[in-house]
């Protein structure tokens, strides 16, 4: 058998149910691949800079809505240390601050990232 070309795998973590179905399965391939898990949380703020520049919040809700993002953000980094230990797999987590797309894309550059695994994106039409 080859050596896989995947040694790093970048996992992106929110809060939503096919996040947490893309945990399962990015903790089982490294487990498969003996690969090592990034696992990363992103509060973006720069949509809340957004909302306050629009005058939608005001800086203290801003302050209190990015604690709060972080706390649940350390809450599915937590259970995807579970999962990791479960599986015997090697993980680091990440909180992230920043504009979504390029924190990830910074942290993926950072790590070496081989692969990225998100669990989906939803946009709405409202």
């Amino acid at each position: 058998m080859s050596e896989s070309r995947v040694r790093r795998i970048l996992l992106v973590v929110d809060s939503s149910d096919a996040a947490v179905r893309a945990a399962r399965k990015a903790v089982e391939l490294a487990s498969e691949l003996g690969a090592k898990v990034d696992a990363a949380f992103v509060v973006d703020t720069g949509t809340l800079r957004q909302l306050l520049s629009g005058k939608i919040l005001v800086a203290e809700e801003m302050e209190e809505f990015e604690e709060d993002l972080a706390a649940g953000g350390r809450k599915y980094l937590r259970m995807v240390e579970e999962l990791a230990d479960e599986h015997d797999v090697s993980l680091e987590t990440h909180l992230l601050k920043g504009a979504w797309t390029s924190a990830l894309l910074a942290e993926a550059k950072r790590v070496s990232a081989d692969l990225i695994v998100l669990g989906g994106v939803t946009f709405s039409m409202a």
